[in-house]
């Protein structure tokens, strides 16, 4: 019996060019069970992304000098696919796809009033995208907290890692406490 190109779902053929139906009600019982299953499985592949997408949350805390920082993501507080590297200090994209990227980064430099507080992701080491920037008083009347949120949309390979950096344009020995939060979701995937 022939199968269609696409999915291998078994399909009851003619004898071209007579008209009589060399098909048996086998061939029809075959065709509507690989449906079925078929269809099943890409219902059910359907409400598991809807339900259950790939997503991570992770935070991290430092206190250090220099302009540019990656920042440690130490700690994860929401993975639902295996994706957080707390040691490495970042995500594992877990399939290829579009990633929805967020994060917040707050720096404290004690005595400097504005540090210029930007942020960037990087995929593997790389950058990937421009500065975000630049941050803001945290209370809006000045101070020495600056805050930034930020959001990128990323197509990731299965095994690409993601962290960010921040770069700030007072002096490098400038010690700064970082808080950074940085979170995916996996809004499109490639299968």
């Amino acid at each position: 019996m022939k199968e269609t190109d696409c999915l291998g779902l078994p399909y009851p053929e003619c004898s071209p060019p007579l008209v009589k139906d060399l098909s048996d009600i086998g061939q029809f019982y075959d065709l509507a069970i690989a449906t079925d299953s078929a269809v099943q499985v890409l219902a059910d592949a359907v409400v598991e992304r809807l339900r259950s997408p790939d997503a991570v949350v992770m935070t991290g805390t430092v206190v250090t000098a220099g302009n540019d920082v990656i920042q440690p993501y130490g700690t994860s507080e929401f993975d639902n696919a295996g994706m957080a590297d707390t040691a490495a200090g970042g995500f594992f994209a877990q399939e290829d796809g579009e990633y929805l990227l967020t994060g917040f980064v707050e720096a404290d430099a004690a005595s400097v009033a504005s540090i210029g507080l930007r942020v960037q992701p990087l995929v593997n080491g790389d950058v990937v995208s421009g500065r975000w920037g630049p941050g803001k008083p945290a209370n809006g009347l000045g101070g020495t907290l600056e805050q930034i949120a930020w959001m990128e949309t990323l197509f990731l390979r299965t095994g690409d890692f993601v962290n960010t950096m921040t770069h700030h344009t007072t002096s490098s020995a400038t010690v700064v406490t970082y808080v950074a939060r940085l979170s995916a979701l996996l809004v499109m995937s490639n299968d």
